[in-house]
């Protein structure tokens, strides 16, 4: 913006359009903006843009778990900051046609050790139910405080966020210690893969254990 001093006679300084007004001892002058060339991306940069943009489109479907497992854990950054930044550097997998997430490493939350040192998953097609049971470690429970921590199983569709329901939770919450916890997973008119992740809540949710990856189910 150019900006006029002591009215029309006065002098002119600023940017306007294409040009710059300058003033030197010398006088008022106006010249042309120089022209920025812009460079072509180079083919580490272009690797990078593809890597963050994989990345940053499972985290902004995941943004609302996001949100609760990275809170403790982020601060003071923003929860899809720290969790964008963690994936980036551990979870992503180069090959031959690009790059590929890591599920075993991918954390949909951060914050004391997961517990669970074995686990089952038993799907049931009539009732639709997903079964997960588990068995913890009871020094990491006493240690971390984390007895009464509530389970939160997630269930994300990675490879096609066109499904009906791309990521489902459980509504009933069980604790740490009850060893297991049920999710009803609604009906979809094609098969679904679905990326099981399970994480442990402080009933306030000051508090949260890392995410567990449990594997992959289709239904």
């Amino acid at each position: 913006m150019a900006i006029i001093k002591n009215g029309v006679n006065g002098t002119v300084s600023g940017k306007a359009g294409s040009v710059v007004f300058v003033l030197t001892k010398a006088g008022n002058y106006v010249r042309s903006l120089p022209r920025v060339k812009k460079r072509k991306p180079s083919a580490g940069q272009l690797l990078y843009r593809t890597r963050f943009k994989m990345v940053r489109s499972h985290i902004i479907m995941l943004n609302p778990i996001i949100k609760l497992g990275y809170k403790t854990y982020s601060a003071p950054k923003r929860p899809y900051d720290a969790a964008m930044s963690y994936n980036l550097k551990e979870a992503v997998i180069r090959q031959d046609d690009g790059f590929a997430i890591d599920w075993q490493k991918f954390m949909i939350a951060k914050g004391s050790p997961n517990p669970i040192n074995s686990y089952s998953m038993d799907f049931d097609q009539e009732s639709q139910v997903l079964e997960v049971t588990w068995e913890y470690d009871t020094y990491l429970e006493n240690k971390n405080k984390i007895q009464n921590y509530n389970s939160f199983l997630v269930l994300y569709s990675a490879t096609d966020d066109r499904v009906e329901y791309p990521i489902l939770t459980n509504d009933s919450k069980s604790k740490l210690s009850s060893g297991k916890q049920n999710i009803k997973i609604r009906e979809h008119k094609k098969e679904v893969t679905y990326e099981v992740f399970i994480f442990f809540v402080e009933s306030y949710g000051e508090g949260n254990t890392d995410s567990l990856h449990l594997g992959s189910i289709k239904v």
